[in-house]
């Protein structure tokens, strides 16, 4: 998670400094989202304006320290619980080869994911709204461990779906509106 949280932080932080900026991850991308807020805070006194969270248990969260590891499936365990969840273009399972050459760089994502720890904070670090999502399908998911991180506003909304919900068109579009219209909303009070 280190290695990724560098070159993240490498890439975007002359432009946080000079901007508000806000986060959205789904999935791994939550774990890194926090992971994210949680440096950039701690080392350079910044944070979001939102943070939009989605199909994920916060990392600190029992439920998620309790989830069943899936980076140490075999190849073949580990694609039909690809096939499961959806995400992955059918194409890609199908064709052994191409299956061959994308099945370990998503289980090193896997790996990460299986393996970050993290403290549950004491107190919340962050004063922005934090807005969690969900599809109503999908495996349950520790949300409400999300709130401790803040002492701003926090929110869940259950969208229909599995775990990858937001690549349903009306999902899709319902996020983006409700993230266009926090951000419109927070860049006006920042001004």
């Amino acid at each position: 998670m280190q290695e990724i949280l560098d070159e993240v932080i490498g890439v975007l932080l002359p432009q946080l400094k000079e901007k508000p900026f806000a986060l959205f991850g789904h999935s791994f991308g939550a774990m890194i989202c926090f992971a994210f807020a949680e440096h950039v805070k701690k080392v350079h006194n910044l944070e979001p304006i939102h943070m939009f969270l989605s199909g994920a248990s916060a990392p600190y969260s029992e439920a998620r320290l309790q989830a069943p590891r899936r980076s140490h499936l075999s190849d073949d365990e580990f694609l039909i619980w690809v096939t499961s969840i959806g995400g992955t273009p059918p194409e890609i399972l199908a064709n052994a080869e191409l299956a061959k050459l994308f099945l370990p760089a998503l289980k090193a994502d896997l790996y990460v994911a299986d393996s970050y720890r993290c403290s549950r904070p004491s107190k919340p670090f962050l004063s922005c709204p934090v807005s969690c999502f969900d599809g109503k399908e999908d495996s349950p998911h520790d949300l409400q461990a999300w709130k401790i991180m803040t002492s701003g506003d926090f929110t869940v909304q259950m969208l229909p779906g599995s775990h990858f919900y937001l690549k349903e068109a009306a999902n899709e579009k319902y996020i983006l509106d409700i993230i266009t219209k926090h951000i419109e909303t927070a860049e006006m009070d920042y001004l």
